[in-house]
């Protein structure tokens, strides 16, 4: 299981859970968001620096910081 920040952009990846050191307000938000077990995720783009990540999830386009993105863990999605 890798976490989201090392994922290959344009690549499709479930998301698995999130990393231990992640605030509660946060992951709470995030599973509004959609961030929730099993769903597909992929990674659009990252920023030049890579203090900021575009993510694709549910239709919908985020932009998330890099501290969040490193703590959302994925897998990737098997091939068909």
């Amino acid at each position: 299981m890798d976490n989201l920040s090392i994922a290959i952009k344009g690549k499709d990846y479930k998301v698995k859970g999130f990393g231990n050191n992640l605030a509660l307000p946060i992951k709470r938000r995030l599973l509004d968001l959609g961030f929730t077990t099993g769903q597909e995720v992929k990674l659009l783009r990252k920023s030049l620096l890579g203090k900021a990540y575009l993510i694709e999830i549910r239709d919908f386009v985020l932009t998330l910081r890099s501290d969040i993105v490193s703590q959302i863990l994925v897998e990737k999605r098997g091939e068909l």
